[in-house]
């Protein structure tokens, strides 16, 4: 299946490191996993295959629809414990390593 699509939104899992002390006085930098969110509006092109989001961006801007894409994301799909749920009335949540979220009806 392929569709375009207005991706709203990327969520990025990133490592912080912080100093903490410990009761003796002694310093350490630990590691802590974090969300990231970036507001990224931009117009995608979508091809759906079974395990594979293949994410292009139309270089004519929708006017040629036989035109060349450039590619932006090739995303592997994976199974999760919770199911996708629509986040704010409008956004199509996917998962894959980074969740995205597009807005509006998609085709796909």
């Amino acid at each position: 299946m392929d569709g375009r699509l207005q991706l709203s939104r990327v969520v990025r899992k990133i490592a912080n490191y912080f100093e903490v002390t410990n009761a003796e006085g002694e310093k350490a930098l630990i590691s802590v996993e974090c969300l990231q969110p970036e507001v990224t509006p931009r117009s995608l092109i979508a091809i759906l295959c079974n395990d594979l989001l293949v994410l292009c961006k139309d270089s004519s801007g929708g006017k040629d629809s036989n035109g060349p894409v450039d590619l932006w994301a090739v995303l592997r799909m994976q199974t999760v414990s919770q199911p996708a749920s629509v986040v704010h009335g409008n956004g199509t949540p996917l998962h894959s390593r980074h969740q995205l979220a597009f807005n509006g009806s998609s085709p796909l």
